[in-house]
């Protein structure tokens, strides 16, 4: 059995988030969602839409070792202090 979980449905979902980020990433998503110059879940589509061909251990660690700048500019998100 497969499921496809995106970054809408982590966000939403604690145990589901808790399951499969750790701790920095999830603060890292949060982060980005918070300062992005979009509506939350307007960001959380790009996000989803960008990460559908990636693995979710790609997507996690990314969040987990990458800065939040590069985040965005990876995803094509504008923050609200640049």
């Amino acid at each position: 059995m497969t499921t496809n979980v995106t970054i809408s449905n982590l966000y939403w979902n604690r145990g589901l988030r808790e399951f499969f980020f750790r701790q920095q990433a999830t603060d890292t998503l949060a982060e980005l969602v918070n300062r992005s110059h979009m509506e939350g879940a307007d960001t959380l589509d790009i996000l989803d839409d960008y990460t559908e061909d990636m693995s979710l251990d790609e997507v996690e660690e990314m969040f987990y070792s990458d800065k939040i700048e590069d985040i965005a500019e990876y995803f094509g998100i504008t923050l609200k202090d640049e």
